[in-house]
């Protein structure tokens, strides 16, 4: 079901299945939307209470001129209390295990597990805003058509770009979505939120157990800096999904779920 929540002053949009004992939040990455993370929904929906999210400046959320990783982290504590849950399991998705990362070091006392799927600890600008700038493509300026096709080549592992080249593999759910397509406002302000932050100074903070997944093949955000990640907050979990890339959600389907589950349930 779809909800509006007034969190921080602004209006925040969620999808809630509403059934499940445990609770599990649902981040988006960069340019995405809530309807992103429905390949990752349908894979936890029968198991769990799945709330997919629209962050501030993106889907249906309210997109406002400017603000910041810390703004997105304070959202998610506010959706959970909103929602009145006691805790649930995070899981944040390249950009949105970002924000997964900022939520618990702001405060874990509402977050059970925490799972970080494509990670880095820190950054300059955004992974996309580097490749394309490595392409000589502004952020800002740049189709969304030509922006996809820079990612996929980043993104896949060899021989998923050929299986997506031949039509036998379709990411476009898990890229693009159903909602609208940001401004170059609305794009310049995403970029600048991620500017020079850096989730590794705070790892300390980080009380909840934490599973970070790499992949070989991701050339958005190397394995080895989610690697480094994992290395910096206590006891978490690293876990490698070969001949996968940034998208090794639909590329290994199977082997991301079971490693989610298994930490989940462990």
């Amino acid at each position: 079901m779809k909800k509006f929540l007034n969190i921080n002053g602004i209006e925040i949009c969620v999808d809630d299945t509403e059934e499940g004992e445990n609770s599990l939040l649902l981040i988006h990455g960069l340019t995405g939307n809530k309807s992103t993370m429905y390949p990752i929904r349908d894979m936890f929906k029968d198991d769990y209470r799945v709330i997919t999210v629209d962050t501030r400046g993106h889907g249906e959320s309210t997109r406002p001129e400017h603000y910041t990783l810390e703004d997105h982290a304070h959202d998610v504590h506010g959706i959970i209390e909103e929602l009145n849950l006691e805790k649930v399991d995070i899981l944040g998705y390249s950009m949105g295990s970002y924000i997964a990362l900022r939520a618990a070091e702001v405060r874990c006392d509402d977050i059970n597990n925490l799972v970080l799927v494509c990670t880095k600890p820190n950054g300059k600008t955004s992974s996309v805003a580097r490749i394309l700038k490595e392409a000589n493509l502004d952020i800002t300026q740049v189709s969304q058509e030509e922006m996809m096709g820079v990612i996929l080549k980043a993104s896949l592992a060899p021989q998923s770009f050929e299986k997506v080249v031949s039509g036998e593999l379709d990411v476009g759910e898990l890229l693009k979505g159903d909602g609208d397509e940001l401004s170059e406002e609305e794009k310049a302000a995403e970029d600048a939120s991620l500017a020079d932050f850096d989730n590794s100074t705070d790892y300390d903070k980080v009380t909840c157990s934490t599973l970070v997944i790499g992949a070989e093949y991701d050339g958005i955000n190397p394995p080895e800096l989610g690697r480094e990640v994992a290395d910096g907050i206590k006891d978490a979990q690293f876990e490698l999904i070969k001949d996968a890339g940034h998208l090794a959600v639909v590329e290994k389907p199977d082997e991301f779920q079971k490693i989610v589950n298994d930490f989940l349930n462990r």
